[in-house]
């Protein structure tokens, strides 16, 4: 009897997470499914007859063995997601680096057949000239995309240095012991219950009675909803399935039809016609001027005059100024991935989510 007739068993790490928790659902609802596995350091409660949860961490392996014994497939999103300054890089060396090597020496030692991990665009964001400050990336595909020689390059520093070299772990890994590995990369991802970049950005401007500055000219940055992001993974699973050939080995980058603009002007948007919309201010701190006022934040901060700050101040003013648009051919036509929500059903679904952070009850 073939697999897909007796379904699959799937391990989801970090299922109890912001995009974890969307995979599961859909994995939930999967026929070729038989069995899901929720992997999370992190408890929590869920019944369903397809589901049997792990709590346990990534960091001891031994620990983690059971969840991996009979595998079919991993998808591997357990992360430490964090754009704070100065960074806490014993922390993400340790869940995105240390924890995805663990992963692959258990897939492998368990005889795990496939893997896909959840990486991110951001591994590709460098400055376009040599001692610049902005990224420029327009439609380009895998191929093209340039991963730095020298990591501190990246515009989110070392959050985005700890996820490449987890990315570099799971390709290097493919074919290894029968293993067989791909690395999806969203662009950064938004929606209900985002615990991220978004909320922070509104928190902020909730303590400027909702208003934004503009920080230099403005560029456009490319987000992708949460539950698209989510449906990218099911995809990739089915296709490591099917014609692994497709993806293995390879990067993915993964986006969605979310209109794209400058990310301050996207909270504006998805907070617009609501009681306590963001605004954005009229006339612009030019972007050298900004960037030097980021730097003269971090600098108050790395001396202790000012507490850490949730968002390096250079990474978003770089960031914010930064033209990211990518092509997603490679997972349109070797994934049959498709948005399963357009533009208006996404922005309608995230509203009511962000408006709430802006709100005066909050």
């Amino acid at each position: 009897m073939n697999q897909r007739a007796t379904g699959e068993i799937v391990l989801l790490t970090g299922s109890s997470g912001f995009l974890g928790r969307r995979i599961l659902d859909y994995l939930l609802e999967d026929v070729n499914v038989k069995e899901v596995r929720g992997l999370d350091k992190v408890k929590f409660s869920l019944s369903h007859d397809k589901l049997k949860l792990f709590h346990c961490d990534l960091l001891d392996v031994e620990s983690c063995r059971e969840a991996f014994h009979n595998v079919d497939v991993v998808l591997h999103c357990a992360a430490y997601v964090s754009y704070e300054y100065p960074a806490d890089r014993e922390k993400l060396e340790k869940n995105n680096v240390q924890a995805t090597q663990n992963v692959v020496d258990l897939s492998i030692s368990s005889a795990v057949k496939r893997l896909v991990h959840c990486s991110t665009t951001e591994v590709t964001l460098q400055p376009c000239i040599r001692g610049g400050i902005i990224a420029v990336t327009i439609y380009k595909q895998e191929s093209k995309l340039e991963i730095p020689k020298i990591p501190s390059r990246l515009l989110f520093g070392d959050y985005a240095t700890s996820k490449l070299a987890a990315e570099k772990i799971v390709l290097q890994a493919d074919r290894v012991g029968g293993l067989r590995t791909t690395v999806l990369r969203p662009t950064p991802i938004y929606g209900e219950n985002d615990p991220h970049l978004l909320p922070e950005i509104m928190r902020w401007a909730k303590k400027r009675k909702n208003t934004l500055p503009r920080l230099g000219s403005g560029g456009k940055q490319q987000m992708t909803y949460v539950g698209n992001a989510a449906w990218a993974f099911v995809r990739a699973k089915d296709t490591m399935r099917d014609k692994i050939d497709a993806i293995a080995g390879l990067p993915v980058t993964v986006t969605d039809d979310t209109m794209v603009e400058d990310l301050t002007r996207f909270c504006e948007r998805v907070t617009r016609s609501t009681k306590n919309h963001v605004k954005i201010t009229g006339w612009p701190i030019p972007l050298l001027v900004a960037y030097f006022l980021a730097f003269v934040l971090e600098l108050l901060v790395s001396v202790g005059l000012l507490a850490k700050q949730k968002i390096a101040p250079r990474s978003f003013v770089a960031y914010l100024n930064s033209i990211i648009i990518y092509n997603r051919a490679r997972a349109s036509i070797h994934m049959n991935y498709w948005p399963k929500y357009n533009h208006e059903q996404t922005l309608a679904m995230a509203k009511s989510y962000y408006a709430h952070l802006c709100s005066d009850d909050d």
